[in-house]
């Protein structure tokens, strides 16, 4: 059993996450192992194992064995953790912070929020709390496992191409004026 953490390869550095996630695991608060992809932001803590970027299949692989998964609300890492039948905590990037360069992360978590798929963090404050939630989450689903999962991944794949094909779109009519 482990955690399994990733903050996607975005450029802008997310150490608000990384920071709480390393008092968290210095605390043992979380399961141990604590592997963390961290991307561009520099990473270190004695409690972690840090890597910049994992392969595919590694990522896949770290969040399949993980008990809980940490992530940031970057539509992929989502649907990874979904498709793996995980409950994730999910801390999405803020614009208000230099995380990201607009607000699509939050708009993602508040989506899953609102559907009971993931457990959200919008600030390092919430993260322990959240935990606390998604593991509960995940040993309800551990005890009775929903035959609805399929079909929730495959509503969120939907909805998350629909809102992608939607902002395209935009960005299309936008450049064109």
């Amino acid at each position: 059993m482990s955690t399994f953490v990733s903050i996607g390869n975005a450029l802008q550095p997310f150490g608000r996450l990384l920071d709480e996630v390393a008092r968290l695991a210095n605390a043992g608060l979380l399961p141990q192992p604590v592997v963390v992809q961290h991307g561009h932001t520099p990473f270190s803590s004695q409690a972690c194992s840090g890597v910049a970027f994992l392969e595919l299949r590694r990522f896949e692989a770290e969040v399949e064995r993980a008990r809980l998964c940490i992530i940031h609300a970057g539509a992929g890492s989502v649907l990874y953790a979904l498709r793996a039948g995980k409950v994730p905590v999910i801390m999405p990037r803020d614009p208000a912070h230099g995380e990201i360069i607009d607000d699509h992360q939050q708009e993602l978590a508040g989506m899953l929020d609102k559907a009971s798929l993931a457990v959200i963090a919008k600030e390092p404050s919430e993260l322990e709390s959240a935990v606390r939630r998604a593991e509960a989450m995940q040993a309800e689903r551990r005890d009775g496992a929903s035959a609805a999962e399929p079909r929730l991944v495959g509503l969120v794949r939907d909805t998350l191409g629909a809102w992608d094909r939607e902002r395209k779109q935009a960005r299309v009519r936008v450049s064109a004026t």
